[in-house]
């Protein structure tokens, strides 16, 4: 039975990905008589457009029959290099001034012209002239997207997904509860990236992409002396993936730029569910040690949630925290960190709740993969570091611990080494300033923002709940209070949102992420010293987390996005968990329900958010 639901869902995973690639090739025009006319006259015969040599500076023509699929659109996307000068098709000049010169001369991304008053069923002819300046010239002529076909594949791939993690569930035997949560938090990020185009909402993606592509075609590490710029001073675990992914991706879209980075959006995807998988898992078993202990311990009484209510609320508001929904698609190293960081974190509270060493060698590799995708997992060896000296003081196994030590010190420690080796080889030889810091000679001076006590300790309530986002630029919206912008970055990062919908539940969920954070803050006193002992391993990387941020903030003082300490969520909903366990245990049942109301209510409002984006 188990083998059939296997090749089952196996079946699902490749048909959904195959059906992914069908609906791609399908809309795509095929071209037949093509010939590029140089600036010479001299006419030379293509298999289609694209991308070539340059033969000259000077002006190029272009002329083909294109026939255009009846499941495509009718709209073009034209990737011109250098500049389109002029488009005809079947005979008739089409107007190119509603297109900004600037993308007549984008050769990334191009331009989307619609075409429906001037392509027939069938064959079309289609002439482009574009002037080119030397180097790679040319003009990508392909489909674009229409909505239903952004609606087809993103069910192809919501398919796939949910078998994949239908197996992955399967291993890890997890609850009915745990498998509605997270098939809530999938659906939503399946959602964000069906309406969520690569360039929207992200970070440095020129820089992430440039070291994608230099993998993909390089596949050895880039020079030391690149780590100076772009994305090249990160360690290239993420970029090597990515370049995987980029070199399959161009089999079947070779210099389609935007297909090629959608697909580096769904990479991103697989790494954020990877995330959501692990931080339940987390929660899961937090609160499944609290019902042992509440079954164990004496110092239990009154009436607790039940786990399952209690695993519901907390796992809900981790499935749906708007900031993990806004970067689950969002291309660059961090949903690969946030994906490893979690899964060893995982592994890291079951060793320290038994004693099985391959817990521990799984989180120390795992560990070592996220130091490899960024250098922000480094935190993860001060967390096994303290869990395991606790262990071994609390055993006075001396020797035991000390031999244990070995192995993932060695893994972990090598990891680091890659990672910083080539920070460290320029800081040696006066090329970098700081190893993982950026000079702040270079910085604008509009980033800058005050570092002293006030800036740190000072939370300006209003500014938080009133303003629905933060700017890096604009004070009034409470840049300059460290704890205003990490706490508002925290819900929907350093971007804006045009959407009244949108907007009205940003100023909801702010409303309620203070009054949730007071409410923590308040179990936090009526906990009890098994809580922390329960909790140790969430609040050891919390705490981690959050002192690396405040010292990047203290040493460089301009804004530093939450998007660094995303992790950090498990912790708060860990915490949010104890805090509702600690107001049950000493009676106030009412507070406890009332906790419980604001993440439900929280939580319906960030669905709402992202609804209406």
């Amino acid at each position: 039975m188990k083998a059939k639901l296997l090749a089952s869902l196996w079946a699902a995973v490749i048909g959904g990905f195959l059906l992914v690639v069908l609906i791609m090739s399908g809309i795509k025009p095929t071209f037949t008589q093509t010939i590029m006319v140089d600036p010479k006259g001299t006419e030379h015969e293509l298999d289609a457009p694209g991308f070539l040599e340059s033969k000259g500076a000077g002006t190029y023509t272009l002329k083909s029959q294109m026939t255009v699929s009846s499941w495509a659109g009718n709209s073009l996307r034209i990737i011109p290099d250098d500049e389109l000068k002029k488009l005809v098709v079947n005979d008739q000049n089409v107007s190119l001034s509603s297109i900004p010169r600037g993308q007549l001369k984008d050769y990334r991304e191009g331009f989307v012209i619609d075409l429906a008053d001037f392509l027939e069923s069938g064959s079309n002819s289609i002439e482009l002239t574009y002037y080119d300046r030397g180097g790679l010239m040319g003009v990508v002529v392909t489909a674009e997207l229409e909505v239903w076909h952004h609606a087809l594949i993103a069910l192809c791939i919501l398919v796939a997904l949910l078998a994949i993690f239908k197996m992955v569930a399967l291993k890890y035997h997890v609850s009915t509860l745990f498998q509605v949560l997270f098939l809530i938090g999938l659906v939503l990020r399946v959602y964000y990236f069906a309406i969520t185009p690569p360039q929207e909402r992200t970070h440095d993606l020129g820089d992430h992409i440039g070291y994608v592509e230099y993998l993909s075609e390089h596949w050895l590490p880039p020079p030391v002396e690149k780590a100076v710029g772009g994305a090249y001073f990160h360690p290239p675990l993420y970029y090597y993936t990515g370049a995987v992914v980029y070199k399959i991706s161009q089999i079947f879209e070779p210099e389609n730029k935007v297909i090629l980075r959608r697909v580096q959006q769904v990479l991103a995807l697989f790494y954020s569910l990877g995330f959501l998988f692990f931080g339940l898992l987390i929660l899961q078993e937090l609160a499944r040690r609290y019902d042992e202990s509440r079954s164990s311990q004496g110092g239990y009484t009154g009436k607790l949630a039940p786990v399952l209510s209690l695993f519901g609320i907390c796992g809900l508001l981790f499935a749906v925290w708007p900031v993990s929904i806004i970067h689950s698609v969002r291309i660059g190293n961090d949903p690969l960190l946030y994906c490893l960081f979690a899964a060893s974190l995982y592994y890291i509270v079951r060793w320290y709740r038994g004693e099985k060493n391959r817990d521990l060698y799984i989180g120390a590799i795992v560990g070592a993969l996220a130091i490899l995708a960024k250098a922000n997992g480094e935190i993860l060896i001060a967390v096994i570091g303290v869990i395991g000296l606790y262990k071994m003081i609390r055993s006075q196994q001396w020797l035991h611990y000390v031999k244990l030590a070995i192995g993932p010190c060695l893994i972990m420690f090598v990891a680091t080494g890659i990672t910083v080796a080539p920070g460290l080889i320029l800081k040696l030889e006066g090329k970098r300033d700081k190893l993982y810091i950026d000079d702040i000679d270079g910085l604008s001076k509009a980033n800058l923002v005050g570092n002293t006590a006030s800036n740190y300790f000072w939370f300006d309530a209003k500014v938080f709940i009133t303003k629905p986002y933060t700017d890096p630029y604009d004070d009034s919206m409470g840049r300059q209070y460290f704890w205003n912008y990490l706490g508002k970055t925290g819900l929907f990062g350093e971007f804006k949102y045009k959407s009244l919908q949108s907007t009205n539940a940003a100023v909801v969920c702010s409303f309620f992420a203070v009054a949730m954070f007071i409410f923590a803050l308040g179990g936090l006193y009526h906990s009890r010293k098994q809580d922390f002992k329960l909790c140790a391993v969430i609040f050891l990387s919390g705490f981690f987390l959050w002192a690396g941020v405040t010292y990047m903030r203290m040493t460089f003082p301009a804004n530093i996005d939450f998007r660094y300490i995303v992790p950090i969520l498990i912790t708060f909903c860990g915490l949010y968990m104890m805090s509702i366990v600690s107001y049950e245990r000493v009676g106030a049942h009412r507070l406890a329900n009332i906790g419980k109301f604001m993440a439900v209510a929280f939580s319906l409002s960030s669905v709402i958010f992202v609804l209406g984006i």
